[in-house]
């Protein structure tokens, strides 16, 4: 998929991916009330999501990671397989970081959880289509301060301390 915006072309167009018919039902309700946004499918199961994206080839995906038979994680996968510009946009009630670190691994473009308002979500799939990446602003906060965290014992690895460097000086 070439990243692109809502323009002469037409809105975005937008697969659903959800096990809920009143998830996807409210989805489509928020979606299709954006002027540059579409659902053009639904699918309440990863095999069907697959399906229906090799098929349409919509500008992005939203995907529910738990769904019966296949699930979100494992569609992914295998869009990314077959479609490896595919442009998926995880929305879950997962918050805790090793179903994100996998579906990041996976190769999604956003990941929204469900609690979240729904400004989250339209922001991800514009940022998705434009060929970007989007990370819910609750889990912000806290993938930045692990990283940071990271980052920082690596650094005092490397570099001895302001006191320890006035000793060696000295």
């Amino acid at each position: 998929m070439t990243p692109r915006k809502a323009d002469a072309a037409g809105p975005l167009r937008i697969l659903l991916a959800d096990d809920h018919v009143t998830v996807r039902h409210g989805l489509k309700l928020l979606i299709d009330g954006q002027p540059d946004m579409k659902v053009v499918s639904e699918a309440s199961d990863g095999d069907t999501a697959v399906q229906r994206a090799q098929e349409l080839k919509p500008d992005v995906i939203v995907m529910d990671i738990s769904m019966p038979g296949m699930n979100g994680l494992i569609a992914t996968r295998t869009l990314k397989q077959l479609q490896p510009d595919a442009a998926i946009v995880t929305l879950t009630r997962h918050g805790d970081d090793a179903y994100l670190q996998e579906l990041l691994r996976a190769g999604v473009s956003g990941y929204v959880l469900k609690q979240s308002a729904p400004a989250e979500l339209l922001q991800a799939i514009r940022a998705a289509a434009a060929g970007g990446q989007y990370l819910d602003s609750a889990l912000t906060a806290r993938v930045t301060a692990r990283l940071l965290g990271r980052a920082n014992k690596a650094r005092s690895r490397q570099w001895p301390s302001a006191s320890a460097r006035r000793t060696c000086s000295a």
